[in-house]
């Protein structure tokens, strides 16, 4: 899967309609709260059957590391 894919697959769980990019800070993203790390989540175990835990999904900072997140499965490009 490409980065693209992947950031396209987050914007749609999150349900975002305004744009989605890689150096955005999650902090500014109105639909990332409990709710989004919970989707997130279940969106990468669906993806790559691969669980990650909440806490690391709360040490994630910008886009970007929700993106590097997937490459814990060598498949983002």
């Amino acid at each position: 899967m490409k980065r693209q894919e992947l950031l396209d697959n987050i914007k749609e769980v999150l349900q975002r309609d305004n744009e989605l990019t890689e150096d955005m800070y999650l902090d500014k993203i109105e639909e990332w709260d409990s709710l989004g790390i919970i989707v997130i989540s279940e969106l990468y175990e669906q993806l790559f059957s691969c669980i990650i835990p909440s806490e690391e999904l709360i040490k994630c900072i910008k886009v970007s590391d929700l993106i590097n997140l997937g490459e814990i499965d060598d498949e983002i490009q």
